[in-house]
């Protein structure tokens, strides 16, 4: 522990080492939190300089330092006059310009260090010797030069000393027995550690205060006007008292003696029924401090003390305690805990009026309305936190509930300026800001946790929730029955989360209206505006939308809401955040990148509580017509804009039907919530004693079951409600499954099918899910480490990874998995060798691939943007806007397998060049290679490039159809830059959709430029052309098992298999992308094969455990 020195016994820590100097350092804060900021808006450490003398002082040359070094940062010419203060930031900035705020290039430290203030001569003048200053106070002469010095509560930077100072600060007192759980009592003594001190203790949760020695009383009601014609309740009187400590304190079981606090009306009720007519259980709380004349009172220690026969195990949740002056909370004046004044205040002027809209001092908020109090945390009875913190009323209309919602602030002035400890469990966040004791809101009265159970179950998903822990609560030593720990949003909450500066955050809220809560609703309003102006149906008004919102956290959040119910939202309880930048930036981390992201808030009106699980809540956020509460159609705008796009809504209808197949199955939510029920049940008998909201056991009972029973209901009504929304036909049933679990898994649209996922089974496979007719869906197949995907069988087929299948019916797929080793390398499908045997000086139309390893056979033909070409030689246009040979070799993509394994020094390599202009009334140079993928996969495109002064990029795009059309789909890049030397473009086709065993893929080669119609003889260049993949027949693993013999093969007709005894044996006859074509029994013992065409297949014999896979080729 740190000790705060005596000051006056330590004068020399300040020491005006030469006589007649009139400068010197007047006031220093050595850690500073909230204070006073500098000019850059940072709270920087600080020394004030000031000039004692009758004459000004220019301060060039002068020296400051924390180090040998005298000089360490130099003066600029500064002029103090008599009397005047000078302020300089030691903040390690080094600012010199002496027309703005001074900054030294080094900080101090708070642990203590010598720092020396040393005139131009060298001579120090003064020096401060490194006193250790509690955060937030400053030490410093008083008066201002003088030779006292003094610690100070009350800095003040740049003015007199003025505020009262103490000699020196004052030890805490010492306990001889820690807070925490006793199953006795026992005799509690407090110990100060200095001389000629007092120690103050309070036992009724109030701060020790000596001008409290003879206690406060304070006023409270009982009975207020609830309604028209109620009389007014008389006051009553209640008191607190602070003693001086003069023996042992005895601490026992409080239980039986009277209740205090629980016996005040917390509401504006004529008849508060829920005040207890039994005694509550009850824990004995010490605060104390050390005083002395003259110096720092000690800062307060605050004790909890539980002692019951139970020890640690009274309470099978954590307790949070609260302690404070009960004034604050219960005083009618100024306690905000109760309705008060301010009630009474607006009934008198409201005689008639209904309670929706009254004043009250609970609904009092910002600083104004913020008690300080301790705040201490007992996790298996230990005390795991404890410090002194603002505390405020939380929430709006719950407010007013007998139990209140209490929000924590942890203040450096204070103490602590952070709530350190993992509330919500090892491995999440450690340090809070700011926390919430939550009565559970608008579920005060039913299951007390049906919020946090929303936010629990789909806390994966993409938008923020937040975290929960159940508490059993005491304030000031009475029990106050549960309150749910939680995170609350605010700067910090996104600082702490994401990164973001506080001053940077736009942080908005909907509750009727858009409410600034941080930043500004600039960006949003346009936002707004925009889609007011625009429809999104073009993808191009779309693709900019999803650069203001993302939509993947748009989409999961509207699923939430919609499929819980909740109806207190779209115009109410709707936040939203994004980092303030000046454009999107897909770069940055997320939460960063400048977009609007949703946040889940207040979902206790939901799951049934105020309605049924039939209820159409995607008919409710759609409606554009709307309005009132709860979906005006300013509120359903966003929504409705985006399920205009087809794109989206197909991802929006795809993601609800994933979620419902994992998330939002039935026996999923309803094991969450059983095990969150279980968590707080043996608590809530004496919580529903303690306030009657619940009025039982079993009526709280009743009210969970009416859960579980929304959690089996409610995905057959959403379906429906789907498809009614958008016009489908049905539902249907996909059934997955994969060769092996042990190589791999699949993923549908954005779900993976395995144990990772929230809602799929250890072993799911078979996995069947409901999705919705002629909505297309994305399956993937995904190998682990040290396996490949080989292919798919079923109703989908082929052999790329991902497939988009469109289905009209119940479907099934099996995605075959081989081992790493297994899976055929890379080979060499075609190539271009440009070399000697290409006509010079002419121009070209086309050129065939000089290697192929496929029948199909490639080439590349030429599209030039002037009409008529090819010229004659001749012609004005000869060899203008052309293809040529050009003698430009390179080694970059060079193949010597492609040239009978000629190395590249002793091949005779050219080049092709596309020569300017490139563009000319509206045709452009264009180079069009087709290139079947016929047999092959895991395509990559390759070749080498360079300019010569006629593009700057490259584009590309591919053609899947043979009615042409070109797309750039699932191209991570289209757009390659050129450089003036050969460089290598690779394109990586391996995961585009449709490209794989395509016997009609193309690709397209333009060029682009600052100006592309120019011709001044320049110059594209291209080499050694190469398209490689893998090929599909060896990715099928062949398996001949002895029980099988075929033949012939290669087959014309009968393909014959013996033994004919097998009679239960059954065959399957695969195209080698997959697809079905012949499949029955061996009863025969041969199998008709001449209606198929030339090529390759793949026969499946099973019979029993016996199998079978072989290749077949048909002549």
């Amino acid at each position: 522990m740190k000790k705060y020195f005596y000051v006056l016994l330590l004068s020399l820590f300040f020491i005006p080492l030469v006589y007649g100097q009139t400068l010197v350092i007047n006031e220093v804060v050595t850690s500073n939190s909230q204070i006073i900021t500098d000019e850059d808006g940072d709270y920087e450490d600080w020394i004030e300089l000031y000039n004692t003398g009758t004459e000004s002082i220019d301060l060039q040359g002068y020296g400051l330092s924390d180090n040998n070094d005298l000089f360490q940062w130099v003066f600029p010419s500064k002029i103090i006059a008599p009397g005047e203060y000078l302020l300089l930031w030691c903040s390690g900035k080094d600012k010199t310009d002496p027309l703005t705020p001074l900054h030294s290039n080094f900080k101090i430290s708070a642990d203590g260090e010598i720092v020396t203030l040393t005139d131009p001569e060298g001579v120090v003048v003064d020096s401060y010797n490194g006193v250790i200053i509690p955060q937030n106070f400053s030490y410093g002469r008083q008066p201002d030069g003088g030779a006292n010095f003094m610690i100070f509560p009350e800095p003040t930077p740049g003015e007199g000393n003025t505020t009262t100072g103490y000699s020196e600060i004052l030890e805490a007192p010492s306990f001889s027995v820690a807070s925490g759980f006793y199953n006795e009592g026992f005799n509690l003594v407090l110990t100060a550690n200095e001389p000629d001190t007092s120690i103050l203790y309070t036992l009724d949760g109030s701060e020790p205060d000596e001008n409290n020695l003879s206690g406060t009383t304070y006023q409270y009601k009982n009975q207020y006007s609830q309604n028209p014609g109620n009389p007014v309740g008389p006051f009553l009187s209640q008191s607190f008292i602070t003693h001086s400590y003069s023996g042992p304190i005895a601490i026992s079981n409080r239980s039986n003696q009277p209740n205090k606090i629980a016996s005040i009306s917390s509401t504006y009720d004529f008849n508060p029924a829920y005040i207890p007519d039994f005694l509550v259980n009850k824990s004995t709380t010490v605060r104390a401090k050390v005083v002395k004349s003259g110096a720092m009172p000690s800062k307060v220690v605050t004790a909890n003390y539980f002692v019951s026969s139970q020890g640690e195990n009274w309470f099978s949740l954590p307790v949070a305690c609260i302690n404070l002056s009960e004034n604050l909370f219960f005083g009618y004046e100024e306690g905000i805990y109760v309705a008060g004044k301010d009630f009474d205040d607006w009934r008198a002027i409201n005689p008639n009026a209904g309670l929706g809209w009254c004043d009250a001092n609970f609904k009092r908020d910002g600083s104004a309305a913020e008690v300080k109090g301790n705040f201490s945390y007992y996790e298996n009875g230990i005390q795991k936190i404890n410090q002194d913190v603002g505390i405020r009323i939380h929430g709006g209309t719950t407010s007013a509930y007998s139990s209140k919602s209490l929000r924590l602030y942890a203040r450096g002035e204070f103490g602590e300026d952070r709530l350190d400890y993992p509330f919500f469990g090892e491995g999440n966040d450690d340090s809070f800001k700011r926390i919430i004791l939550r009565n559970s809101g608008n579920d005060f009265a039913t299951t007390y946790f049906l919020d946090a159970f929303i936010h629990s179950s789909v806390k994966h998903l993409h938008f923020d929730t937040q975290d929960y822990q159940p508490t059993v609560t005491f304030i000031n030593g009475e029990y106050w029955g549960m309150l749910n720990l939680r995170e609350r949003y605010d700067k910090y909450y996104f600082e702490r989360v994401y990164g973001i500066p506080d001053d940077e955050i736009d942080y908005l809220e909907l509750a009727g209206q858009v409410e600034v809560k941080e930043g500004d609703a600039d960006h949003y309003n346009a936002l707004i505006d925009y889609l007011e102006e625009n429809t999104l149906q073009e993808d191009e008004n779309y693709n900019y939308v999803i650069t203001q919102i993302d939509p993947v956290n748009f989409t999961d959040y509207y699923i939430a809401e919609i499929y819980i119910d909740n109806q207190d939202w779209l115009d109410n309880n709707v936040e939203l955040f994004r980092r303030r930048t000046g454009i999107y930036n897909p770069q940055a981390p997320y939460g960063n990148d400048g977009r609007w992201r949703w946040i889940l808030k207040d979902t206790d009106v939901a799951f049934g509580l105020a309605g049924s699980f039939s209820h159409n809540t995607l008919a409710m956020a759609t409606e554009p017509n709307g309005t009132s509460h709860p979906n005006p159609s300013w509120a359903t705008l966003s929504f409705r804009r985006m399920l205009e796009n087809q794109k989206f809504r197909n991802y929006f209808i795809n993601r609800f039907a994933d979620l419902l197949n994992t998330t939002f199955l039935p026996e999923r939510m309803q094991g969450i919530y059983n095990n969150m029920k279980q968590g707080i049940a043996p608590e809530m008998e004496a919580h529903s004693n303690r306030w009657s909201a619940i009025p039982s056991v079993q009526a709280w009972e009743n009210y969970t079951a009416a859960i579980i029973n929304f959690a089996t209901q409610r995905p057959a009504h959403q379906r429906q409600h789907i498809q009614q929304e958008f016009d489908i036909s049905g539902t249907l049933s996909a059934t997955l499954n994969v060769s092996d679990t042990d190589m791999g898994y699949i993923k549908i649209n954005t779900i993976n099918i395995n144990a990772a996922t929230p809602g799929v089974e250890e072993s799911p496979y078979p996995w069947s899910g409901v999705y919705f007719y002629n909505i297309p869906v994305t399956v993937k197949a995904v190998a682990l480490p040290g396996y490949a995907f080989s292919h798919w069988t079923g109703d989908i087929t082929g052999f790329d990874e991902e497939v988009v299948y469109t289905p009209t019916e119940n479907f099934s797929a099996v995605a075959h998995f081989i081992p790493a080793g297994q899976e055929p390398e890379e080979e060499l499908v075609y190539f271009w060798m440009f070399d000697g045997n290409i006509a010079n000086d002419t121009p070209l139309t086309g050129i065939n691939a000089t290697y192929t390893i496929s029948q199909e056979g490639a080439f590349v033909s030429y599209v030039s943007c002037l009409e008529g070409y090819p010229f004659a030689e001749g012609h004005p246009a000869w060899r203008t806007a052309s293809m040529e040979r050009r003698n430009k070799p390179t080694e970059i993509n060079y193949q010597p397998q492609a040239n009978d394994d000629i190395s590249f020094e002793e091949s005779d390599m050219k080049a092709v060049q596309i020569k300017q202009p490139f563009q000319l009334d509206g045709k452009e140079n264009t180079l069009l290679f087709t290139i079947p993928t016929t047999g092959y996969k895991k395509i990559k495109f390759a070749f080498a490039a360079m300019d010569e002064g006629a593009a700057d990029n490259l584009l590309i795009d591919y053609s899947l159809t043979n009615d042409v059309e070109w797309i750039t789909t699932g191209m991570e890049v289209f757009s390659f830059v050129l450089t003036e030397t050969y460089q290598l473009f690779e394109i990586d086709f391996s995961s585009v959709q449709g490209v794989t065993n395509n016997e009609h893929f193309k690709v397209r080669v333009r060029f682009e430029g600052s100006d592309m119609t120019v011709d001044n003889g320049k110059r594209v260049t291209f080499n050694n052309v190469s398209l490689s993949g893998t090929s599909i027949t060896a990715a099928i693993a062949e398996n001949k098992s002895q029980s099988f013999t075929v033949y012939p093969n290669p087959v014309s007709n009968l393909l014959y298999i013996t033994p004919v005894d097998n009679l239960n044996a059954v065959f399957s006859l695969y195209t080698i992308d997959g697809r079905l074509v012949s499949k029955g029994d061996l009863k025969s013992g041969s199998i008709d094969v001449s209606f198929l065409q030339k090529g390759i297949y793949i026969l499946d014999l099973v019979e029993g455990e016996n199998r079978s896979v072989i290749r077949i080729i048909k002549e």
